[in-house]
């Protein structure tokens, strides 16, 4: 009977694999885009709460190597990664944190963005199992669960949306442990236009740095 049970877990697993065969793809294509430029809408749910709290973005991004990803209408904060440290700035207060791009508080937006060893199809599936998959009108849905302890500890799911036409990921997100419900919402994002590289950087003598 532990045999059998094993076989058919084997089975379903395999299943879910070759089912994602849509997403490992888009994402493939969408590590391949020279750049990306797009404005999202990020939606937060919290228990306590009884409204949703919702704030407008944006998004600079070299797949692979840079982000600046701005929050906030105006902007409230801003971080940047150019390959080096994590830039974190709070544009009202003018305080900024230097952060290493493994830092807790900033995982999540490296996986939202693809960023990092970790955000690869084949990493992600060592960390989380597919739950459940669903493919229509050009988009492909996926829903992971986490298998390591740590990181069950603070999520219980994971929800992905990819555009297949674009190769890239329209909707991210995630059911933390305490109930929390964070989505991000990317609009039809511009591909592959050139980037100003200053984008990619943060005026120090603007801010006081946490030491």
């Amino acid at each position: 009977m532990v045999r059998f049970c094993i076989i058919l877990l084997f089975l379903s697993l395999r299943i879910f694999a070759d089912e994602a065969a849509p997403l490992r793809q888009a994402l493939k294509k969408q590590a391949a885009h020279k750049s990306v430029v797009a404005t999202f809408r990020q939606t937060k749910r919290v228990p306590a709460l009884t409204d949703d709290i919702k704030t407008m973005g944006k998004l600079w991004l070299i797949p692979g190597k840079a982000f600046r990803w701005e929050i906030g209408r105006p902007v409230r904060q801003t971080i940047v990664y150019n390959g080096g440290q994590v830039l974190m700035t709070d544009e009202l207060k003018k305080t900024g944190e230097r952060l290493s791009p493994d830092d807790r508080s900033v995982k999540p937006l490296f996986l939202t963005l693809g960023m990092g060893k970790e955000a690869s199809f084949d990493e992600m599936l060592k960390v989380f199992t597919i739950t459940s998959t669903n493919e229509a009108k050009g988009r492909y849905n996926a829903t992971f669960s986490p298998k390591q302890r740590s990181v069950k500890k603070i999520i219980k799911s994971l929800l992905m949306q990819v555009n297949l036409e674009a190769s890239f990921v329209e909707r991210i997100g995630w059911i933390q442990r305490d109930g929390t419900e964070t989505m991000t919402e990317f609009f039809t994002p511009q591909l592959n236009d050139a980037i100003p590289t200053n984008i990619f950087r943060v005026d120090d003598s603007a801010y006081r740095w946490k030491k």
